[in-house]
């Protein structure tokens, strides 16, 4: 029953939900303040209000299935990606007690729902029946697919490093040596996190200037929010990831564990926003010869660092 509860409301979807409210309303002020405007600004003290009137506006609109689309696979792939990435969620721990699930193979539970999610975001594409979705449909798989290879090397050079697939007891075995040598492997897992969800300067499956919208297109209303929400959510679960494997997780002096944990989360989030507004989209072509012939040599080339590191540690 303790676990439905937290499920339920902490670390689970209220508190998802709560969460994603600040990093919207976050990420509109730092991207204003980076291009010297002023963000939200009317809707509530400071415009804090802005993002939850968006969200009501979006429930309240109508959702239109086109005739040619497959109705159920369309209606049922915005729930299904939300059930897959908030899943992720589970399994990480906030702090020492604040955490729904803990396994001995953590890692790899994760990174396995990671890797289920291209069929999904390619399926929502496939489903609409439209040119324009089902282009992003393709280019999804593509980059996540391309993005998740290095992600997959770079976090299992930290589970070697720790010699556990458990997200506890790799924060009980963090410390700035640890983080020294597992530098490069953080820096790889960051930009793949970038990749594999989509984030500027990877926003290629939802290049509105080329492809309307991507496999977005033809969402609309409640739907469509579920989508992005799942895209959130998983950034927000590699982020999560990112903290517990290489910067300590909840470990800290004086604050509280759970305040640590949020803290080193607000920074890569506040790097993020800042890429964001600062670099332009790259094209599908570089990004694809950057993920092959960069990032995956290099996550492989620390993989094998680390483990000679482990070999003479031991």
């Amino acid at each position: 029953m303790e676990a439905w509860i937290k499920a339920i409301f902490f670390p689970g979807f209220v508190f998802l939900l709560v969460v994603f409210l600040m990093i919207f309303y976050l990420e509109r002020k730092i991207l204003a303040d980076v291009h010297l405007r002023t963000g939200p600004y009317y809707v509530g003290k400071w415009g804090i209000l802005q993002t939850t009137a968006d969200v009501f506006k979006l429930l309240q609109k109508e959702f239109i299935i086109q005739r040619r689309a497959n109705k159920l696979l369309f209606s049922l792939i915005p729930f299904v990606a939300f059930l897959m990435v908030a899943a992720l969620i589970a399994f990480i721990p906030f702090s020492e007690h604040s955490y729904i699930v803990s396994t001995s193979f953590d890692l790899l539970v994760v990174l396995a729902l990671v890797t289920g999610m291209p069929p999904v975001f390619f399926y929502a594409g496939w489903a609409s029946k439209s040119k324009y979705p089902f282009i992003g449909g393709l280019r999804v798989v593509n980059q996540m697919i391309s993005g998740e290879i290095p992600l997959w090397l770079s976090a299992l050079a930290a589970a070697v490093f720790y010699g556990t697939l458990n997200h506890l007891q790799i924060v009980q075995e963090s410390s700035i040596l640890g983080f020294i040598i597992l530098l490069p492997a953080f820096l790889i897992f960051v930009t793949a996190t970038l990749i594999v969800t989509d984030r500027p300067p990877f926003d290629i499956p939802e290049a509105e200037q080329e492809i309307v919208y991507g496999f977005l297109t033809e969402y609309g209303g409640f739907n469509y929010a579920i989508l992005v929400l799942s895209k959130l959510i998983e950034l927000f679960a590699l982020y999560s990831i990112a903290v517990v494997l290489f910067l300590g997780g909840f470990k800290g002096p004086v604050l509280p564990g759970i305040l640590w944990f949020f803290i080193k989360l607000a920074g890569l989030y506040l790097f993020t926003f800042v890429v964001r507004a600062s670099t332009p989209r790259i094209r599908m072509d570089q990004l694809l010869r950057f993920c092959w012939k960069v990032l995956t040599p290099l996550a492989l080339l620390n993989l094998a660092f680390i483990i000679l590191v482990k070999m003479f540690i031991s």
